[in-house]
């Protein structure tokens, strides 16, 4: 039986018991949710809806831009014809409908690469609830040079591959002695899938760079996947310029492989700053 603790003495101040230790904690780790704040959840009927939404903004500003640009439609069509002129005497069309479907695909072609910005201001803001708030102020970098590489890539397309499948394509035929007569819609239909095509490839680097920042893809992943990743850039370089020659092909897939590989580097850029932002964190909860 454990004996009654003694009572102090009269006049002596009772002596002060010593404070209960606490047993010593591990240095606190840095976690995303309690670091950052947390991410909106979304379900997947809601992301659906948010992309109807964004897809209908978009359709609504390019068909009020079509408009503006169905105004200066021939003088578009001019532009765009300048590839071939020194090849053939002159382009025919034989359907009545054949000019207005034409005056239609040019401004229609226009207007995407006029609001450019806009469609890629709209790509961000679908991708952005899966970003945390100091990875949203790439915002405005973003939006830039996702417009600078699509609107490069538009402009490589009409100054250099064009001319390049066109001059070929068309020789082709010419040195066989055959005579040419190519409607204007057919040519303008491989002209529109030159020029939209090199303008959505060049948004490679755009695409990586947000992948990376998501966390699906990683500087290692990419370059263990780079023979792969070739071989797909070859075979749409193929789609988008059917021309048989390897010159023309490597025109499109040599600039887009460099993309690629630019990519890779802006992916190494995030992750680097990653691991120095995790490593500040562990620092100052260490300290």
């Amino acid at each position: 039986m454990t004996p009654p603790p003694e009572e102090p003495e009269q006049g002596q101040p009772a002596e002060e018991s010593e404070p209960e230790r606490l047993p010593p904690t591990q240095p606190a780790r840095r976690k995303s949710e309690e670091d950052e704040e947390e991410l909106p959840r979304m379900t997947l009927l809601e992301h659906l809806d948010e992309l109807r939404r964004r897809i209908l903004r978009t359709l609504i500003v390019v068909v009020v831009a079509f408009f503006g640009c169905f105004a200066f439609a021939e003088e578009i069509y001019n532009v765009l014809a300048r590839p071939i002129e020194p090849h053939v005497d002159q382009l025919v069309f034989d359907g009545v409908t054949d000019p207005f479907i034409v005056f239609v695909k040019v401004a229609l072609l226009a207007s995407v690469f006029v609001t450019s910005p806009y469609l890629v201001s709209q790509l961000w803001g679908f991708v952005s609830p899966g970003l945390y708030r100091r990875e949203k102020r790439y915002a405005i970098p973003f939006i830039f040079f996702g417009s600078f590489f699509f609107l490069g890539g538009g402009a490589f397309g009409y100054f250099v591959a064009l001319p390049f499948a066109t001059e070929f394509l068309v020789n082709m035929g010419l040195n066989s002695d055959w005579g040419a007569d190519i409607r204007i819609e057919r040519y303008l239909s491989f002209a529109v899938n030159v020029l939209l095509g090199l303008a959505v490839m060049f948004l490679l680097p755009i695409v990586i760079f947000i992948l990376s920042q998501l966390g699906i893809v990683t500087p290692r992943f990419l370059m263990r996947h780079f023979r792969w990743a070739v071989l797909i850039i070859v075979i749409l370089s193929a789609a988008i310029t059917p021309t048989p020659d390897a010159i023309n092909m490597t025109i499109v897939a040599g600039p887009t492989i460099l993309l690629y590989l630019l990519g890779v580097g802006a992916s190494a850029l995030v992750q680097r700053r990653r691991r120095r932002l995790e490593k500040e964190a562990e620092e100052e909860w260490a300290g």
